[in-house]
């Protein structure tokens, strides 16, 4: 999830796409298409964009579109914080009639969700030339989807808060070769905190290559090649190392970037 602080940070037209495959050799693997586009206005102080988000397994599926707005504040001449806010609304929908259930009369099981809810996320960003920090959280309303069974009862779902903390910084080595350390937490209301940590090397600025630990959960080998001055192509796959990787052929996940320069200069390396 993109903080939405980060809406025109990269000064240019930015269009992200993003495609996810989670646990292959699951019959009902999850999977997440993302579409995001954002670019500055008002002399770069403002970031604007979009966000459309598809997220489905067998059984659910999420659509989600929100619209960003990020005001950046500079604090000294090579750094600067951002605030954003992000809003939208999502559809949630369920098919039980996929479900292998034990008992076919479960009440539990008769009722479909198809339910359409607002949404908002906040988020703080600040870098430096070779540093950044943010905290973000995308939805800050629980929202509850009430099921009604045929006992006449309800079940309700609920949208947990979740709340991100990212940060890195980046090493020049040499003038071929840049090394970023970096971390990312996740915290969920009623789970376990989650945390991804990081080492990617940036070589000659057109080839990364990195690897990442989550906790308790996956290996990553990470890949992003800058095919032109504009476009960006990353891949990652994560190996399965908990108790589900005996069933499990891993994740795989494919990421497209796309920048339109307004002043048509020379784009500089970009780590972060």
């Amino acid at each position: 999830e993109i903080n939405p602080a980060y809406a025109g940070f990269r000064d240019a037209l930015s269009v992200t796409t993003m495609f996810r495959k989670q646990y292959t050799g699951f019959k009902t693997a999850p999977q997440s298409t993302f579409l995001s586009a954002d670019m500055p206005i008002s002399g770069k102080r403002v970031g604007v964009g979009i966000k459309l988000l598809d997220d489905r397994d067998e059984i659910t599926r999420t659509l989600g579109a929100q619209g960003v707005y990020a005001f950046k504040i500079p604090t000294g001449s090579y750094s600067n914080i951002s605030l954003g806010l992000q809003g939208g609304v999502y559809s949630f929908k369920t098919d039980y009639t996929k479900v292998d259930v034990i008992d076919p009369n479960d009440p539990s099981f008769s009722q479909n969700v198809n339910s359409l809810k607002l949404n908002f996320g906040t988020g703080i960003y600040f870098n430096t030339e070779q540093f950044y920090v943010g905290l973000s959280s995308p939805n800050l309303i629980r929202n509850g989807f009430n099921k009604a069974n045929n006992t006449g009862s309800f079940s309700e779902m609920k949208h947990e808060m979740h709340v991100y903390f990212n940060s890195g910084y980046v090493f020049p080595i040499s003038d071929n070769l840049h090394i970023k350390p970096s971390v990312l937490v996740r915290v969920v209301n009623g789970s376990p905190i989650s945390y991804d940590i990081n080492t990617n090397f940036w070589i000659a600025d057109v080839i990364g290559v990195g690897v990442s630990y989550r906790n308790k959960t996956a290996m990553v080998g990470l890949i992003d090649v800058k095919v032109l001055p504009e476009l960006y192509l990353g891949y990652a796959y994560d190996h399965i190392i908990s108790k589900y990787n005996i069933i499990s052929k891993g994740s795989h996940e494919v990421i497209l970037r796309y920048e339109f320069s307004f002043d048509r200069i020379s784009f500089s390396p970009r780590y972060f």
